[in-house]
């Protein structure tokens, strides 16, 4: 009688304990300003990011931006890489990109191919194979960064990215960062060797946009403004490019 008595209490204890950190993590994913999930904000003037020209890490531009959190494991992360392939380029060449930011690659990239494909569905789906639609980027988020190229030919054939990715993939899970784009997933957007994102954070962010997604879509929906967002399957295309990412970035 004893022994089930202590098992109940066991199995209580450990259920009170599951349902607040559930509800923790729940109420932590709930947080996030619908602004910030959007990028639709100013991150050079958010405290809670820093701007890595600031930093140790090597940057091929100024200006650009990465929560505190992730820019101080990234740096960890690059400062063991040195160690082992001080000769080997880690460079930071895209973090935080706000909805303005990402607005301007997106008309960019729509006017110069207005020409050749016309239907708006057909831009749209050409453009999404590395590009995000404004609003839907993870890059938004301030967690996620691109390193040293943004061309798979570098990762797969040159000998230095070779090494590079190589190591990334067997290290930086170490320093909290996944990479949301990879092979085998169906559907979204080509695979990115150079993307990565940092977990703990990113993954809070992705949770609330899913929820919001199946519940209440218009919610974010009526915020995305774009150059063809009123010509195209919006809504099925949000779901896939936004949800479709590595399962080890959930």
């Amino acid at each position: 009688m004893m022994k089930k008595i202590i098992k109940l209490k066991t199995i209580i204890n450990f259920t009170q304990t599951l349902t607040l950190l559930l509800c923790s993590t729940f109420t932590m994913a709930q947080s996030i300003p619908l602004n910030k999930l959007t990028g639709q904000f100013n991150e050079k003037n958010d405290s809670d990011f820093i701007a890595l020209d600031s930093t140790i890490l090597p940057v091929n531009k100024k200006g650009m931006y990465l929560q505190k959190e992730p820019a101080q494991q990234l740096i960890k992360a690059y400062n063991d890489f040195k160690k082992s392939y001080p000769d080997i380029p880690f460079i930071v060449v895209s973090a935080t990109r706000n909805y303005t930011y990402q607005n301007g690659i997106w008309q960019r990239k729509w006017d110069a191919l207005v020409p050749k494909l016309v239907e708006p569905q057909k831009i749209a789906k050409e453009i999404l194979k590395l590009s995000s639609m404004p609003g839907t980027s993870r890059h938004h988020w301030g967690t996620d960064i691109d390193i040293t190229s943004l061309s798979s030919e570098y990762f797969q054939k040159d000998k230095q990215g070779i090494i590079l990715y190589q190591w990334l993939r067997e290290n930086l899970p170490k320093y909290g960062f996944c990479q949301p784009f990879n092979d085998g997933r169906n559907g979204g957007y080509l695979p990115e060797e150079w993307h990565w994102s940092y977990k703990p954070i990113a993954k809070q962010y992705l949770v609330q946009y899913k929820t919001i997604l199946e519940t209440n879509p218009q919610t974010i929906l009526q915020n995305l403004n774009f150059t063809g967002s009123d010509k195209i399957t919006l809504e099925s295309l949000v779901k896939e490019y936004v949800l479709t990412v590595n399962s080890e970035c959930y």
